[in-house]
């Protein structure tokens, strides 16, 4: 097989001095310690591990097409496409641009930070209810789950409503209303307190 770097077979591995306290055999492998063979113009170059490659592809000799297949494996995929080295391929993080101004001139940098969860709707009764507890309770008796949910007036109509109503029998009608009001309720108050708890305001 073919050289592209003149490195002693398989080198190219980065050493790094563990912690003191830490010995190598504590310190798990590293995923790029790896080696896989290179495939470029027709040739067969290789094995080197992942670091070797790494330098690679900042050369400019391999690049995400490039066909590369790990020690140990039969089958050839492009760098860019193999489980360790596409790492390897994703773009950095640009740093902002500088900024330039005139002799004397004040520059002002402004950050925007807006908690996401003050943007939302957290007006009304909140607490930690649990919608399945409310719903089973309406299941039980209409408009008790109402009344979990501290809205007892109209738990109570509910219930008026529903015994009223089972004279002409559709009193099952305000009672399925009920569960499903009942659940959606306790939902949303339990939101509610949940996303004021992480927006660090009082409950």
């Amino acid at each position: 097989m073919g050289d592209i770097s003149n490195p002693p077979r398989g080198g190219g591995r980065s050493v790094v001095q563990p912690p003191l306290g830490v010995t190598n055999s504590d310190l798990p492998p590293h995923p790029l310690d790896s080696e896989w063979q290179v495939h470029i113009n027709g040739q067969t170059y290789g094995p080197y591990t992942g670091h070797r490659i790494d330098e690679f592809i900042k050369e400019g000799r391999v690049d995400g097409a490039t066909q590369v297949l790990p020690v140990g494996s039969e089958n050839w995929t492009a760098a860019s496409q193999d489980r360790y080295l596409s790492s390897l391929f994703r773009p950095s993080k640009q740093a902002p641009p500088p900024i330039h101004a005139a002799a004397g001139a004040t520059v002002v940098h402004v950050v925007n930070q807006v908690n996401p969860a003050l943007l939302l709707d957290d007006s009304g009764a909140f607490g930690p209810k649990s919608p399945g507890v409310a719903l089973l309770l309406s299941f039980l008796i209409c408009g008790a789950g109402q009344m979990y949910c501290g809205r007892v007036g109209k738990g109570i109509l509910m219930l008026i409503g529903c015994i009223v109503l089972w004279f002409i029998l559709l009193g099952w009608v305000i009672w399925i209303w009920s569960m499903i009001d009942a659940y959606m309720t306790a939902k949303d108050m339990n939101l509610r307190y949940l996303r004021r708890l992480q927006a660090g305001q009082p409950v």
